[in-house]
C-alpha cells in the first residue's frame, strides 16, 4: 500500500470485503484507504471511474475500482454482483455517495436541482440498500453518510436537506431488515468537512494519533469523518444500530451564538 497514515482504530478489518460508494474523493477516498490500512479487500465504486482508479493505485494490493450511478437501482445492482462475483461476500458497505449542488437558500432551488439532489442523496441510498440488504454477511453493517442537515433545517439548500433526512429516516427504517441477517445500518451526519463537495482539495491521509482536534464549530477532514465510519462498522459498535450519529465538531450542540437585544 502506498498510503503511509497507519492503523489506529483496532477495527480489525483483516480478510473483510468492504464496499465505498463515492470512493473517488473526500470522504470515500478516505474511508476506502483507511479500510485497506486495516486488512479490508476495498471496492471503490463512483460515477467517476477514473477517480475511483486513482484511489485504488493509492491503496494498491486487493483494491478494486467499480463504476455506479447511485441514483440507477440497476447499477447499484450491478456493483453488488461485481463484488460478489470478484470477492464472494460482501461484510461492510459504506454507503458514501452524494451531491450538493449549487444553492444559496430556496429561491436557488428549481425543480431540476431538487430532482437531482433526491435522486443522488435520497434514492441512491435506497438503491444501494436494497442492493446491498439481500447479501451483506453474518456480522456485518452498514454505513450511510446522511448529513447534519438530516437532523436540522438547513435554509441555504432546503432540497439537500430534505434528502439527507429521508436517508436518516430510511437507515431507521431498514434497521429490522438488516438486523434478520445478523447485520447492522446506522448513519452518520458530518457536520461542516473540508472535502471537494465544498470545493477543497483532497489532502494526505495521517497516521490517527496526528489527526488535528477541529476547533468548536470548525471544519473537519475527511479523514476524522472516515475514522467514525471506521468505528460504526466494526465490532467495537456492535450495540449502535439505527442510529444518526452526528459528527460536527460542535456545530449542533447549543444554539447558534446570537447577540442579546439590549434593554431600555
Amino acid at each position: 500500500m502506498n498510503g503511509k497514515a497507519g492503523s489506529g482504530t483496532g477495527a480489525g478489518f483483516s480478510g473483510k470485503v468492504v464496499l465505498v460508494t463515492g470512493a473517488a474523493s473526500g470522504i470515500g477516498r478516505a474511508a476506502a484507504i483507511r479500510f485497506a490500512e486495516e486488512g479490508a479487500r476495498v471496492f471503490c465504486a463512483d460515477l467517476n471511474l477514473a477517480g475511483a482508479e486513482a484511489v485504488v493505485a493509492e491503496i494498491g494490493g486487493m483494491a478494486a475500482a467499480v463504476p455506479v450511478d447511485v441514483a440507477d437501482s440497476a447499477s447499484n445492482r450491478a456493483m453488488v454482483q461485481t463484488v460478489i462475483d470478484a470477492a464472494g461476500r460482501l461484510d461492510v458497505a459504506f454507503l458514501n455517495a452524494g451531491y450538493y449542488g449549487q444553492a444559496d437558500g430556496l429561491a436557488t432551488v428549481d425543480e431540476d436541482l431538487f430532482d437531482r439532489l433526491v435522486a443522488i442523496n435520497l434514492k441512491g441510498v435506497f438503491n444501494g440498500i436494497k442492493a446491498v440488504e439481500p447479501v451483506i454477511a453474518q456480522g456485518g453493517a452498514v454505513v450511510v453518510t446522511a448529513s447534519a442537515a438530516g437532523v436540522i433545517g438547513h435554509p441555504g439548500n432546503p432540497a439537500y436537506c430534505a434528502a439527507k433526512h429521508g436517508a436518516v429516516g430510511l437507515v431507521k427504517s431498514c434497521v429490522d431488515a438488516f438486523a434478520a441477517r445478523g447485520a447492522r445500518i446506522n448513519a452518520i451526519c458530518p457536520g461542516g468537512v473540508e472535502t471537494p463537495l465544498v470545493g477543497a482539495p483532497d489532502v494526505a491521509m495521517v497516521p490517527v494519533g496526528d489527526l488535528p482536534r477541529v476547533p468548536l464549530r470548525g471544519f473537519g477532514q475527511a479523514q476524522h469523518i472516515a475514522e467514525v465510519a471506521l468505528w460504526l462498522a466494526s465490532p467495537a459498535a456492535g450495540f449502535v444500530n439505527g442510529q444518526a450519529q452526528v459528527v460536527d465538531g460542535g456545530l449542533l450542540s447549543t444554539f447558534a451564538p446570537v447577540t442579546l437585544p439590549v434593554g431600555p
